[in-house]
């Protein structure tokens, strides 16, 4: 068994996000030490070689300290495109990825990150904290705007930051004489990504009839796109054009941005537009999609109650559930750490669970705290989650929220047992059949199984190795799985 348990320090500063970092560091930063700290690592992305000293000097360097798992990273990414074509070739982004947790430290896998979010920059490995500790950084995400002198400019942390960036990068644009501008050993990751019916999809959900055959909804994130499939596989209908966007109408022209929850009633199949911050719907008679709430901007109030749907900002919403009946619909707000629900009667949207702080608080909301909700799942009348940050497997009955596997937001790993000894590792998805509740437990790349009655959580599938096998459940292996449904005796 191993725990990840950074210092109370530590982990405020982290749970603040939003702190701005010490300025003292910057003075003491030298040229050659700035470059030093940044070139210590050798595992580079999207470049052919490691970045030099020749490579930086005479460059406006911005670097974007991230964690490939964390939901304020991902927000931050539309801002770094945005720098990027605006200021060309007179800017580099350099990503610096500094793993919390162990599974996000290898190459591979923050390579299959970078080509789902869809990361051009050059990204370099930090796996062990020492291009971190070097600049003196404290939150997931901060910025670090270096000169073409090499000396460090400015220092920001958490979302909302880019208009000070623009304007410090604008302000040494107009200071120096002379940029270096020479191309880069630029190497896309994606040049080499094989083409496939499916990328990196999310969600799942059952569809007991669709035109007379029982079929599966899967959200085909990273196409922008819903494919229905039969329960053996084949292509029955797609659900948007493929390209980012908001357009609602008809199924070959609507369009999406990574969705990933899905939930079915009745002939409307509810979909989280997660990157796009809505929630959507399409109707499977009419073979047409509407929004339901949200406006395409990401949100930031937590104190949302009874407001209009459409006019309500969202933030990266994740999963549905039916919760508590079938005329709400329960929302994994991810980007703001609670849970919502969607009155489909009313059209109206409330937070019922959550602070906004990122935390492991139980009891009744305002007092209750998440982090990261990512798969919701309804038995009777218990609302099962997973809070991915947490790593932790939670239950809501009526207005109270329980935490049955997990303890905080630095404690992760590979264990069975009860509370208190089990350990997960950023699970994502979650399927609740009576008693048993599975999990796909993303970053140990397996299936988990917790029983109410013993308390206690299992191995299911999987052997905590990333891969593809197929075969028998305990020798088969997986690729970060996000989600686990039940339909009669097989777990897709």
């Amino acid at each position: 068994m191993y725990m990840r348990a950074f210092s109370l320090l530590f982990s405020l500063a982290v749970l603040l996000g939003l702190t701005i970092l010490p300025t003292n560091h910057a003075a003491a930063q030298s040229t050659p030490v700035a470059y030093k700290a940044l070139t210590q690592q050798s595992g580079w992305l999207n470049t052919s070689r490691a970045l030099t000293t020749e490579d930086l000097q005479g460059r406006i360097v911005l670097l974007d300290f991230w964690t490939y798992c964390c939901i304020n990273c991902i927000h931050v990414i539309p801002d770094l495109h945005y720098l990027e074509e605006k200021y060309g070739n007179k800017l580099l982004v350099i990503g610096v990825h500094s793993a919390k947790f162990d599974n996000e430290k290898d190459d591979e896998n923050i390579r299959q990150a970078m080509l789902r979010y869809g990361i051009d920059h050059p990204v370099v490995n930090d796996f062990d904290f020492r291009i971190w500790r070097s600049f003196g950084v404290r939150a997931w995400p901060s910025f670090i705007l270096i000169g073409p002198d090499g000396e460090v400019v400015q220092q920001w942390a958490g979302e909302g930051n880019r208009n000070a960036i623009d304007k410090a990068i604008q302000a040494l644009i107009r200071e120096s004489d002379t940029l270096n501008t020479s191309p880069l050993p630029i190497a896309l990751e994606k040049s080499s990504e094989p083409a496939t019916i499916l990328r990196f999809p999310g969600k799942l959900e059952y569809i007991p009839d669709y035109r007379g055959e029982p079929s599966l909804a899967i959200a085909d994130s990273s196409h922008n796109r819903v494919v229905i499939s039969g329960l053996n596989g084949g292509i029955r209908t797609v659900i948007g054009s493929g390209k980012e966007g908001t357009m609602d109408g008809a199924f070959a022209t609507a369009t999406f941005h990574t969705p990933q929850g899905l939930l079915y009633r009745d002939g409307m199949l509810y979909i989280a537009d997660t990157d796009n911050h809505l929630l959507r719907a399409a109707d499977l008679r009419t073979n047409m999609v509407s929004t339901l709430a949200g406006t395409g901007t990401k949100g930031y109030d937590r104190t949302v109650k009874n407001a209009k749907a459409r006019s309500v900002d969202m933030a990266s919403p994740w999963d549905l559930a039916f919760y508590p009946d079938a005329d709400h619909i329960a929302i994994a707000m991810a980007g703001t750490h609670q849970l919502w629900i969607y009155n489909i009667t009313d059209k109206t949207v409330s937070v019922f669970a959550g602070n906004g702080r990122e935390s492991i608080d139980d009891g009744s909301w305002p007092f209750n705290s998440l982090s990261q909700p990512s798969g919701l799942s309804v038995t009777g009348d218990k609302l099962y989650l997973v809070d991915s940050e947490t790593s932790s497997l939670r239950v809501m009955q009526g207005d109270e929220l329980e935490t049955l596997i997990g303890s905080g937001l630095f404690t992760f790993g590979y264990e069975s047992g009860k509370k208190g000894e089990a350990l997960m590792q950023h699970p994502l998805g979650v399927y609740a059949d009576g008693d048993n509740i599975y999990i796909a437990d993303a970053y140990n790349h397996a299936i988990r199984r917790y029983n109410t009655g013993t308390e206690h959580l299992y191995d299911y599938a999987g052997t905590s190795e990333r891969g593809n096998k197929d075969g028998n459940r305990r020798y088969a292996t997986f690729n970060e799985p996000n989600d686990v449904l039940r339909v009669g005796d097989t777990l897709y």
